[in-house]
């Protein structure tokens, strides 16, 4: 089959339409919370004196690295994949759009895609885009070690043929089944049918990179704006790690440059959200994320809006810790969350209750139905259920206390397991429930080394597909940090991306049984999809935030 370049597009992304406070669907934000403005050129509105189309958008952290697989922040990533392109993006309706990439063919089998570049696509430095590019940006991943190899993972996702062997290291990266018999083809061949196999190649992972610009930099590659290349529609033109605001400017040789609205786009660093409201007030930044309060204070502002976002948050159960074996055990702390409260009472940020594995927003069918909507749902508040199920525990294990952990940063963590430590203690007779702060990082590292008991944990997708969140619970995937294993799940979950994979009936009901699976066995107790209230000027238009992979292709945002 033969598709061109006007005519992508995706069924299995579900795009969202912003709604107020009480009829939102809630999710919850990957990327920008909190930023405001600062004395610099770029403000909320033009440039002093220029004329220029401004938008500056207000961040809660600055970027950290500019190289594709070793960013894995969500400010860096965006500034990555604006400015260095890649085969395919997603607009403002939530759909693939050609990049690079012109067309595409599929192979009947849908096994082999074959993508052609379009003509006269430049580096920065005046050298070509050529489809060796990104043969080699995807070996260097392939090849990767260390820090360098946190996106190996989505090489296994493409089911790239021979990669099993590549990233083990038993085979050479160049049997990887990409190729490019020349300039401006490129070839891909995959094990099984990928139907999300255009959403990933629109992540960061995947943009091109010049081999030799790479090379001589060496371990300096993505360190400084003068350490990349560009060939996306804005280039870098202030970089700062250690500085408050990010400018990118509109890449004059970009190949659609007259179809760009934005001459500059700042991200502006306040990690305060309150001051990053009060610079939204002044006009000095169109577009700021809200937190806690500042929600039902501004809920009837003009540019306020909610919608969902991309975590989904999870109480993540070690379960091969002694008592946390019990599924009795689980599935009474399970049903003594009152999920609704929680998001109505103590978050108060359009958050939404959770009873399976997979967000709202995440992947519908053909048919335009929503996976997790569609999927069955567990554990609503039934505190005289998990009376019974902890009568059941206590016969089964001596644990009678447990430990959460959630992270120092959060405050809406500390807050929202408080409340579920009291509600477990009041409703759980002799249950013992500790909660403890710790940094991200250390929280991150008890889970790499299986050295928790339960963690308050926010996982969200990196594309369009319920595999992006259900992998987590296959037997052997790294990270499955709750040691669960279910020959069901797997067997199940590897039919989906096999003999299933070309048939989406087929393939979405397999899904809807792994997620029930991993759901009921109460692996990771699923509690709320946090709620993603912004403000924006109105002058703004097409500013989004998706719910996967980059929250924002600025070349499809406009200003008045």
């Amino acid at each position: 089959m033969k598709k061109n370049g006007n005519g992508l597009f995706r069924l299995t992304r579900r795009g969202f339409v912003k709604s107020s406070l009480g009829t939102a669907a809630a999710g919850a934000g990957m990327l920008l919370a909190g930023c405001g403005g600062s004395g610099s050129a770029g403000t909320g509105s033009s440039a002093a004196g220029t004329g220029n189309k401004v938008a500056t958008i207000a961040v809660a952290t600055a970027a950290v690295n500019l190289d594709p697989i070793v960013a894995g922040d969500s400010v860096s990533m965006c500034m990555i994949s604006n400015v260095v392109e890649g085969l395919f993006s997603i607009d403002e309706n939530d759909q693939v759009q050609p990049a690079q990439c012109e067309s595409y063919d599929v192979s009947d089998d849908q096994l082999t895609y074959t993508f052609h570049l379009r003509d006269g696509l430049k580096w920065s430095n005046g050298d070509p885009v050529t489809a060796a590019d990104y043969v080699y940006a995807w070996q260097r991943n392939a090849s990767a070690t260390g820090d360098a190899a946190a996106f190996q993972y989505q090489i296994e996702m493409a089911s790239i043929k021979n990669q099993a062997a590549v990233l083990a290291g038993e085979a050479p990266v160049t049997d990887l089944g990409i190729s490019a018999p020349d300039d401006k083809t490129i070839v891909v061949e995959t094990e099984n049918a990928v139907p999300f196999l255009l959403d990933i190649l629109a992540f960061t992972p995947w943009v091109p990179v010049n081999q030799k610009f790479c090379e001589e930099k060496d371990t300096n590659f993505g360190l400084t704006k003068d350490d990349i290349l560009y060939n996306g529609p804005f280039t870098l033109t202030q970089y700062d790690t250690a500085g408050n605001t990010f400018t990118m400017t509109k890449n004059p040789d970009y190949w659609d440059a007259e179809n760009v609205d934005l001459d500059e786009v700042n991200f502006q660093v306040i990690p305060d959200t309150q001051s990053a409201v009060m610079a939204y007030e002044n006009g000095t930044v169109d577009y700021v994320q809200l937190s806690g309060d500042l929600v039902e204070q501004y809920k009837d502002n003009e540019g306020f809006k909610v919608g969902p976002g991309i975590f989904n948050y999870y109480f993540m159960i070690n379960t091969k810790v002694d008592g946390y074996d019990s599924l009795a055990f689980r599935q009474a702390i399970a049903y003594c969350i009152d999920r609704a409260d929680i998001c109505d009472n103590i978050l108060k940020n359009g958050s939404q209750p959770v009873n399976q594995m997979c967000m709202q927003g995440l992947w519908s069918n053909e048919d335009g139905k929503d996976f997790a909507e569609d999927s069955e749902q567990f554990f609503d508040y039934d505190p005289e259920k998990a009376k019974e199920l902890w009568e059941q525990a206590k016969a089964e294990t001596d644990r009678r206390e447990i430990t959460i952990t959630y992270d120092q940063e959060k405050d809406f963590a500390q807050n929202a397991c408080a409340y579920i430590q009291s509600a477990l203690q009041n409703t759980l007779d002799g249950l013992t429930v500790n909660i403890q702060a710790t940094p991200k990082k250390n929280r991150l590292q008890m889970a790499y080394d299986h050295n928790f008991e339960i963690l308050f944990w926010g996982w969200g997708p990196d594309y369009s597909d319920a595999t992006a969140i259900l992998a987590m619970y296959k037997s052997d995937h790294p990270s499955n940090y709750s040691q669960w294993a279910s020959d069901d799940f797997d067997t199940t979950y590897d039919k989906a991306n096999t003999t299933d994979a070309g048939d989406a009936s087929a393939r979405w009901e397999d899904l809807k049984h792994c997620n029930a699976v991993c759901t009921e066995q109460a692996v990771c107790i699923p509690i709320f999809q946090e709620g993603l209230a912004t403000l924006t000027q109105s002058s703004l238009h097409g500013k989004t935030d998706h719910i996967t992979g980059i929250d924002c292709f600025y070349k499809y945002t406009t200003k008045d």
